[in-house]
């Protein structure tokens, strides 16, 4: 069983799965929150972040690029850093089981 391709891609499924049901509901103040919990690492990073430079708007969203570029901007790299924690995490799984 290869770890270094279950576990990215368990997490790719829904994270695409979410971005889908995102894309198709009405752009209101709460359609994100379901992106924000598939990275909710890097949320509470950039909630952190916020805190630390007192700025009440979330420091990681970028703005200037359309509602859904502003969010796909945040989401995909995002998806893709937590994707390759996972992959060098199975990695080494892989190692040490191998």
């Amino acid at each position: 069983m290869k770890w270094r391709i279950i576990l990215p891609a368990a997490y790719l499924a829904p994270a695409a799965g979410v971005w889908i049901d995102f894309v198709n509901t009405n752009p209101d103040g709460l359609a994100n929150l379901g992106l924000m919990f598939v990275v909710l690492p890097i949320t509470v990073a950039g909630l952190f972040i916020g805190w630390l430079v007192d700025q009440e708007s979330f420091v990681l969203l970028p703005d200037g690029l359309g509602y859904f570029g502003d969010h796909a901007l945040f989401y995909v790299p995002s998806v893709a850093l937590i994707a390759l924690a996972l992959w060098l995490l199975g990695r080494r799984i892989d190692r040490i089981r191998g």
